[in-house]
């Protein structure tokens, strides 16, 4: 019985020290495992628990150690993270303040360009402040170039504008005297076609006094022979008279010849008695006639020469044949002679009268057309002249603009 309980009590205290050995090989990696948890609670990552074992408790202890290493290797990325946060956030304040000056009108200024998500933004920012700043640049050469341009062309305008004012006026001068030259023509060529009309008239009067003169004629031939001698000296009167060259002198002598002609047929008419009755009312015709040319080409004209010797030799022959019985034919003859030259150089008269008419006709349409251009010159030159107030206006206003622009940008400090 005591052997029994000897050996029960060995037994017993073997179990015991069994246990406790047992309880003791739990509790200690649970003793690590708790203090590693305690350190890890405190946010030590350095904490590590030893494993001994394969048990359960093993098991728990690398999967807790396994944990740390993923804490730990989270934190590290949090640490690089904030690092990168704070970089970034103090690369945003840099950036900020460069985008501040850049608002500001300094466009010199750059960001820096790290290597975070802002460095893209800066750098794309930086490349359009410096293509902004090229195009101001570009902006205020040009505007500075318009404004000197404009100034330019303000005083370009200004002159051109006096010019064409100047043109303006001196052509609405021309204009008043090419109005005046025009009526002068005119009423020249009035005086020129009444002179032809006049011309007409007295070539009509010595066709009829030719015949006149031809019917006397028929009735005086037997004493043709004693004033040939006369008849000759008159024919080369008239043909020296033919020899006169200009037309307004020759209008103008025919008229005078004319009119002593038929004041001397006139006188010889009388002097030949009832003979000359007929040829006297001719001749008094033609001397009215004489008269009324002599007139029409002073206005003409206004030249009178003499011919006053190669008439006295006509009245000095007239005065010999009246001493005769045949003056009667001779004085016939003459006026015969003398109308027929009075109806040529009418004719010629008349002729070179219509010549005049028509030349000042022509001038007169001439005259007016040059009147016609010298109106649109002044229309064109009025025309130019209110064009260039409209551009002298257009300048002012693009060189006031371009001064604003130049204001606009002085704001900006662009880079050199």
């Amino acid at each position: 019985m005591l052997q029994q309980l000897a050996a029960l009590g060995l037994l017993t205290l073997a179990a015991t020290v069994l246990l406790l050995m047992i309880g003791r090989a739990i509790t200690r990696p649970l003793a690590g495992l708790a203090r590693a948890a305690g350190q890890l609670a405190r946010g030590d990552l350095d904490a590590e628990v030893p494993v001994t074992t394969r048990d359960e408790v093993g098991v728990v202890a690398g999967a807790f150690n396994d944990a740390i290493l993923k804490l730990r290797a989270n934190d590290e990325r949090n640490q690089v993270s904030l690092r990168e946060s704070e970089d970034l956030q103090r690369n945003i304040g840099a950036f900020l303040d460069v985008t501040m000056d850049i608002a500001e009108g300094d466009l010199t200024k750059r960001g820096t360009v790290s290597e975070d998500v802002l460095g893209n933004v800066v750098d794309s920012i930086n490349l359009m402040t410096e293509e902004l700043g090229s195009v101001l640049k570009s902006v205020q050469s040009a505007s500075q170039s318009v404004a000197l341009g404009s100034k330019e062309m303000l005083g370009s305008t200004a002159e051109i504008q006096q010019g064409a004012q100047l043109t303006a006026e001196e052509a609405q001068r021309v204009s008043e005297r090419v109005r005046a030259v025009t009526h002068a023509i005119r009423s020249m060529a009035q005086a020129a076609q009444a002179s032809a009309e006049t011309a007409q008239q007295a070539l009509l009067a010595s066709q009829q006094g030719e015949q006149a003169v031809t019917g006397t004629l028929d009735g005086m031939q037997n004493i043709r022979r004693e004033v040939q001698g006369i008849a000759k000296r008159i024919k080369t009167l008239g043909d020296r008279s033919l020899e006169i060259q200009e037309i307004v002198d020759t209008i103008s002598q025919i008229a005078r010849q004319t009119n002593l002609l038929a004041l001397n047929a006139s006188i010889e008419a009388a002097g030949a008695g009832e003979a000359g009755g007929r040829f006297s009312i001719v001749a008094d015709e033609v001397r009215k006639l004489a008269d009324t040319s002599s007139q029409a080409t002073a206005r003409i004209a206004g030249l009178i020469k003499t011919v006053q010797a190669e008439i006295q030799d006509v009245v000095v022959s007239v005065e010999d044949g009246t001493r005769e019985v045949e003056q009667g034919y001779h004085v016939a003859g003459t006026a015969g002679e003398r109308l027929r030259q009075i109806g040529m150089l009418s004719q010629q008269s008349a002729q070179l009268a219509d010549e005049i008419a028509q030349a000042t006709q022509a001038q007169v349409q001439g005259v007016e057309q040059m009147g016609v251009a010298v109106q649109s010159i002044a229309t064109v030159a009025r025309q130019s002249q209110s064009s260039v107030e409209q551009g002298r206006q257009t300048a002012q206003q693009l060189e006031q603009l371009a001064e604003e622009l130049n204001r606009s940008l002085e704001r900006f400090q662009l880079p050199a």
